[in-house]
């Protein structure tokens, strides 16, 4: 009988001290009063002192309104995780890595800036590509799944490439290497996407077809001097006519790439024959027939139409000039740089 009592003794102090251990575990340091009252166990929101934001996990948008229990699945509240893969599916299927936060926040699984997210991938988004849809690129069954792609054009653009017949890309023995022709920030395959930087598209070269120049319709390289595409302008000139006037066949000596041929600009007269551009005569001419009276003829030219002398005064102050004649181009013989002080 003493060894039953005993028994029941050691049961008693066994089940007293069961019912002093935390049921959260030994590691939770909360004061049982800020979750419970001395009325009940039953938590109540309502009650509780406690607060979420006193632990490492703050409890922001949807995380505020989710039930306790879908996350703290047993009463040891310590051993709930806190990264995002512990709780929730990888849809993404371990393509775009476990860091959820590189993309989404706490307030909704949509992405609002994938465009600026990816611009910090190997491979930015730029022109066409920065307008296109993700699935253009990731077609996975699922549009979640955003497996590696190639960087280079021709992995994703290879159908383009083969199919493309103006001008045809095989026949013609263009490179893969799209970038060598094509700009990665363009909108458009076609001459405005064109990576000529070679020889500028601008201004009166900004052509709407690549046949205007290549003729042949094979791209190889052709001359960039002008003449070699621009002859019959030259040629059909007659104001003022380029081949009398024995033009040289350089055309940037006069013309600049605007449109039109205009303005025109023979700078290097200075140079080579008389400042027209600079000294006395800058400024006081409107056209090349001010001086040059023979249209069909550059050759020719008369000082005494602008500068009007009388040809009775001009003889008495050159009496003691040898050689001296009175002609319209006599003066350029002793003012070649259009002085006066010219000897």
């Amino acid at each position: 009988m003493r060894k039953l009592s005993l028994i029941i003794v050691v049961l008693f102090l066994v089940f007293q001290l069961r019912a002093q251990e935390n049921p959260h575990g030994e590691d939770l340091s909360i004061d049982c009063l800020d979750c419970h009252t001395t009325e009940g166990w039953i938590f109540s929101k309502a009650t509780a002192r406690f607060s979420h934001d006193s632990t490492d996990f703050t409890l922001d948008g949807q995380h505020a309104f989710t039930d306790c229990r879908a996350c703290h699945t047993t009463l040891v509240f310590n051993d709930a995780k806190s990264n995002c893969m512990d709780c929730h599916n990888d849809m993404h299927n371990n393509t775009v890595g476990l860091d959820c936060r590189r993309c989404h926040d706490s307030r909704s699984w949509l992405v609002s800036n994938i465009t600026e997210i990816h611009q910090t991938s190997r491979f930015p988004l730029m022109g066409a590509h920065n307008t296109a849809d993700c699935s253009d690129c990731h077609t996975s069954a699922s549009l979640l799944e955003f497996q590696p792609l190639g960087v280079e054009c021709i992995d994703c653009h290879s159908q383009d490439y083969y199919a493309t017949t103006e001008p045809n890309h095989v026949e013609s023995g263009f490179s893969t290497d799209c970038f060598e022709c094509h700009r990665i920030d363009a909108f458009l395959w076609s001459a405005q996407g064109i990576n000529h930087d070679f020889f500028p598209l601008t201004k009166g070269h900004a052509v709407s077809s690549c046949t205007e120049c290549h003729t042949s319709g094979v791209f190889e390289p052709i001359s960039t001097d002008c003449f070699s595409c621009h002859e019959t302008d030259f040629v059909s000139a007659t104001n003022p006519s380029h081949q009398n006037s024995g033009f040289s066949t350089q055309c940037s000596d006069c013309h600049t790439t605007d449109p039109g041929w205009s303005p025109a600009q023979f700078t290097v007269h200075d140079d080579y024959y008389f400042p027209i551009y600079s000294g006395r005569h800058r400024g006081e001419w409107n056209n090349c027939f001010d001086c040059h009276t023979q249209q069909n003829s550059y050759s020719l030219f008369s000082c005494t139409d602008c500068h009007e002398h009388n040809q009775t005064e001009t003889d008495s102050r050159h009496r003691d000039v040898n050689d001296y004649v009175y002609t319209p181009t006599s003066c350029f013989d002793c003012h070649p740089r259009g002085n006066a002080e010219d000897d």
